[in-house]
């Protein structure tokens, strides 16, 4: 005899089963990525590895091809360097010779050959621009600009340096992350200190023309390079050269109390390129 609670149960069960399951039992599940049973799981991943190869195959292949139409534009300006009046050529570079300079006193051809020099330089290390990217060996790719105070204006900038000679250091959040760091940098090399045919200690100057023969480099755009004890490194004139080590913010005092520069280098390589 079914009871009253017990009916009342039987009919809320089968309020709750819902559709009833079609005849010839229970329908098949398509899945299109592969068995459920996992058994075709290495084909799928081959496939999307394949895919991702591909992709990078295309983005090399772009990149590639930007660099030699870069490089084409570049020995093609070269070329024309050979010939190109001298004051044409400054000027084609932002820079000009006049009575406040000292490139006056450079003779023609060693300006063209310094102007031919820097197009070499961006030839081999083209600046794709951005925050310094990671290298081998976990060093940064460190360009000038990214040590620059261009953002100061003069009365700012002056305050830096001379905070930088009592010892602190109030350098923009993005050049003080580069202090300790291990980096990578492209410059021209101008020798201080030899050890018989070894350059030991050099300024790493940002552009030769002009940073130099332009007039003295502001503070921020050399680094003085002391090599690691013991080492040394060829002399490169007038070609750009890579220089690693270590990055330190460190006041250079003038001789007069002022701050002649603000980075200092413990070199480990010196490269041309």
């Amino acid at each position: 005899m079914i009871t009253p609670i017990f009916a009342l149960l039987l009919l809320f069960l089968s309020s709750c089963r819902g559709e009833e399951a079609p005849a010839g039992g229970t329908d098949d599940l398509v899945f299109d990525g592969g068995a459920l049973d996992g058994s075709e799981d290495g084909q799928v991943a081959e496939a999307l590895i394949g895919q991702a190869g591909a992709l990078r195959d295309v983005a090399a292949e772009a990149e590639a091809a930007r660099t030699a139409e870069l490089r084409a534009e570049l020995k093609a300006r070269a070329a024309a360097y050979a010939t190109m009046p001298i004051d044409e050529l400054l000027a084609s570079m932002g820079l000009a010779r006049d009575e406040e300079t000292q490139m006056m006193d450079l003779p023609d051809e060693t300006i063209r050959q310094l102007a031919i020099a820097r197009l070499e330089r961006e030839v081999a290390r083209p600046d794709d621009g951005g925050d310094p990217k990671p290298g081998t060996d976990g060093r940064l790719e460190v360009r000038f600009r990214h040590l620059s105070l261009d953002e100061l204006d003069d009365e700012a900038f002056e305050g830096v340096m001379d905070d930088l000679m009592r010892g602190e250091k109030r350098f923009p959040e993005s050049i003080a992350a580069l202090d300790g760091a291990r980096i990578e940098v492209v410059g021209y090399m101008i020798p201080e200190e030899w050890q018989r045919r070894e350059v030991t200690e050099f300024m790493l100057v940002r552009d030769l023309l002009a940073c130099c023969f332009g007039g003295a480099p502001q503070p921020d755009e050399w680094i003085h390079v002391s090599m690691k004890e013991g080492t040394g490194s060829s002399y490169y004139p007038f070609v750009a050269v890579s220089v690693m080590g270590t990055l330190r913010i460190e006041g250079i005092d003038d001789g007069a109390g002022y701050a002649a520069g603000c980075f200092r280098l413990e070199g480990t390589e010196v490269e041309e390129l």
